[in-house]
């Protein structure tokens, strides 16, 4: 693929900026297993990372005829939360991708499947929250979650760039496959997905960590 126009980059929120993935998904697991659920971290990520924890109780009834109470949710979430503010860390090597796009005046925004609240603990946890301002975009704001593209449409919005002349940087097969469906050039960055499920999933580039994102980036804004 040729180099991209870069005038604006949306990431998306856990997994990307923070490191929040496995996180969320042992929290998931522990607690589907109190439920008495035969469930393990694998088997957690690969049936709901990138998609939305809404999805998770309809999902456990079709496929494994198990009836959530009520209250898992809420549940769900005060123990995510809790599990943020207690050992949330920040990517270390993430500072300087956005020094390096403030460096450039590239406007960046998030657009995350998670709701406000979620990403209003941890990015305020890695003291990130201010570099965003306004151009935090979450599935709840749109009509459809990912892997429809709204909410990536909708942060492009919010930063008056092109979808376009977009990077999307994403860690997850919904995610990628928003990212090609809204029409920006998508990068899957590799966390707890490997890189193959990136790729099938349409990804234009695959960054292996928050480095090589760097030397992609650098290497596309330096040649402006």
């Amino acid at each position: 693929m040729t180099k991209p126009v870069v005038r604006g980059v949306i990431f998306d929120c856990d997994g990307v900026l923070v490191d929040t993935e496995t996180l969320a998904c042992r929290v998931l697991t522990e607690q589907l297993c109190e439920y008495g659920c035969d469930m393990t971290m694998k088997k957690t990520h690969d049936l709901f990372i990138g998609g939305t924890l809404a999805m998770v109780s309809p999902k456990m009834k079709e496929l494994f005829d198990v009836t959530l109470p009520d209250n898992w949710l809420s549940e769900c979430y005060a123990r995510t939360f809790e599990a943020f503010r207690n050992d949330l860390e920040p990517f270390p090597d993430l500072a300087p991708i956005l020094d390096l796009l403030d460096h450039h005046g590239i406007p960046m925004a998030i657009g995350s499947n998670g709701p406000h609240d979620k990403m209003e603990v941890s990015l305020g946890k890695v003291g990130i929250k201010d570099r965003f301002g306004d151009r935090i975009c979450s599935a709840h704001d749109v009509e459809n979650a990912k892997p429809h593209p709204d909410v990536y449409l909708l942060a492009a919005q919010k930063m008056g760039v092109p979808i376009t002349e977009c990077i999307v940087v994403d860690d997850s097969q919904n995610g990628v496959r928003a990212g090609v469906a809204s029409g920006a050039t998508t990068v899957g960055l590799v966390d707890i997905t490997p890189a193959d499920y990136l790729r099938e999933a349409g990804a234009h580039f695959v960054a292996k960590d928050h480095r090589d994102l760097h030397d992609l980036l650098d290497g596309w804004l330096s040649e402006r």
